[in-house]
Order: structure tokens, then C-alpha cells, then sequence
């Protein structure tokens, strides 16, 4: 039997014993070794609701769970409840947009000026065993995503079993025929069934399997390459081209230590919120 995730877009409520919402969230079903496991992901208090009646019902409605809390700052008592309570704490990350209807991007980016030895090309024509070795050299010991995944998670995030097809904004850069960088444009579609093995190494929050729209599931330079800048040129061409194929909005998600963090606020991104995951106590 295939270990699998779904996520369900719809919110679902968490109700106190008098039937008031004090939370909600998108409900994650993981099939492991035949066994079902919940995920509350994006779990959010309800407006009104005081922050710890909010947590002491999540807690023993939602016993044992795994949740991913959207954190929207240091003083959030809901969050800080929860945490101080988990049984154990998993990533904490930073969720990023760029709103083409409000900041439309440089056409001109999607035509970057290169050096003569350097060329782009879609990912699909560069072999996935090559470009893991640059892969693997990006993500060392001390980066916080190291290990950034596996062969299996990269030759399915190319071949688009993990977020569906590669959109144009996707490239491999290639010095003569030696790949030293890559970005990744996926469509992500709530409808995603990932293999629980691949899913917490896809670069991604659990949350993100509800959401729809390109993304940047993937950004990499080998840190061994002299050309510095190839990461922003390869971010910014394809904002470009996101924009071009008429998309509304480019999101992406960034691990909490991550350097890669102040390239996207420097090229324009916006900071929609963060999350953190964690399992509840039993």
C-alpha cells in the first residue's frame, strides 16, 4: 500500500461545547502504512475567540494531530499556547507573494542579458542525475533544508508528478554543459496526492497542497560557481514570464535561517504570513 497525502481545500471549524467556532483550518488526510494520520494545516483561531479558550478546544478536539499554525508574530498568544504544549516542533517557515495586479514586474526581465558561456534551458533537457549533484551542493550541512530531498523527489518534481507540470518560468542555468543553477515553477493544486516520503523534503508547508497558483518550489545555485547574481536573474526572469503567461501571483516559501530570504524581499516579494509545525499533546 502507497503512503499518500491529501488535502482537502475547504476549511473546517473547531467548535467549543456550545457550538462556537474558536479555530479552523485546511484538514490534511495522510495514509501511512495503512494507517490514517491528520494534519490541521494552516490552523488559525477565529477571529474573536479568546486565544486560550482557542487552544485548550483545539487541544482536546484535536488530540495527537499534527498542525501547522499560521504565526503572525512574537505576541501570538494562540500560537505561543500551543507551542509551549506540543509534543514536538517541526519547521518554521516564511510565506512570500508577489501580486502581479498590484506590482506588474520588468517585461525585461524575461530576456536576461547572460554571459557567452553561460546558457538557460527547461530543466526537462538537462539529465536529473547531473543536476542532483548541484542540487546536493547547494543544500550543505549548515543550511537549515539540508537534506534538501532525494533523486526520486527531484526526477519527480521534473517530470511534474509533484506539482504538476513545469510552467515556462522553470530553467536550468548551464555553463558550457555543466548545470550550475536551477529554479522550479510549479502549479499547485489542491487535488495533490504526494507520497508522504517525498512531501517533507518538497521544500513546501503541508498548507500549501490546498493552495493553487504558481510557485517557486525550488531555487538553487551551486555555491561553487563563480557567477554571482544567477539566483535573483533566475527568480526575476521568471516572475517575468509568470506575468506573461497571465498568472495573477508567484508565491513561495522559505525555511526560517534560510540566507535566500533577503533575495526575495530584495527582488520585490511581499511577506504574507509564517507558519510553524508541531504536533498536539494526546
Amino acid at each position: 500500500m502507497t503512503d499518500q497525502w491529501c488535502a482537502q481545500p475547504e476549511r473546517w471549524s473547531v467548535q467549543d461545547d456550545d457550538g462556537v467556532v474558536v479555530a479552523d483550518f485546511v484538514q490534511v488526510r495522510g495514509l501511512l502504512r495503512g494507517h490514517d494520520f491528520w494534519w490541521a494545516a494552516d490552523l488559525r483561531p477565529a477571529p474573536e475567540a479568546d486565544p486560550a479558550h482557542a487552544a485548550a478546544v483545539v487541544r482536546r478536539r484535536l488530540p495527537g494531530w499534527m498542525a501547522e499554525l499560521r504565526v503572525t508574530g512574537p505576541q501570538d498568544a494562540f500560537a505561543r499556547l500551543l507551542l509551549d504544549a506540543s509534543l514536538s516542533r517541526g519547521r518554521y517557515a516564511h510565506h512570500y507573494v508577489w501580486d502581479f495586479g498590484a506590482l506588474a514586474p520588468d517585461p525585461a526581465w524575461s530576456e536576461p542579458a547572460l554571459p557567452p558561456d553561460l546558457a538557460l534551458v527547461p530543466p526537462q533537457e538537462v539529465s536529473p542525475r547531473r543536476l542532483f549533484r548541484v542540487h546536493r551542493r547547494a543544500y550543505p550541512g549548515t543550511h537549515p533544508d539540508h537534506p534538501a530531498g532525494d533523486f526520486e523527489r527531484l526526477a519527480q518534481l521534473i517530470g511534474g508528478s509533484l506539482f504538476g507540470g513545469l510552467l515556462g518560468g522553470s530553467a536550468v542555468a548551464l555553463r558550457g554543459r555543466r548545470p550550475v543553477a536551477g529554479i522550479m515553477v510549479g502549479q499547485e493544486n489542491g487535488d495533490s496526492s504526494l507520497a508522504a516520503a517525498v512531501l517533507p523534503r518538497a521544500g513546501h508547508s503541508v498548507a500549501d497542497l490546498a493552495l493553487t497558483g504558481p510557485a517557486v518550489v525550488d531555487l538553487f545555485r551551486d555555491p561553487e560557481d563563480s557567477h554571482h547574481g544567477l539566483g535573483g536573474l533566475l527568480l526575476r526572469r521568471a516572475l517575468a514570464l509568470t506575468a506573461k503567461e497571465g498568472a495573477p501571483s508567484l508565491s513561495l516559501t522559505v525555511t526560517e535561517g534560510n540566507p535566500a530570504r533577503h533575495l526575495y524581499t530584495r527582488t520585490g516579494f511581499t511577506h504574507s504570513h509564517s507558519t510553524v509545525a508541531l504536533r498536539l499533546p494526546q
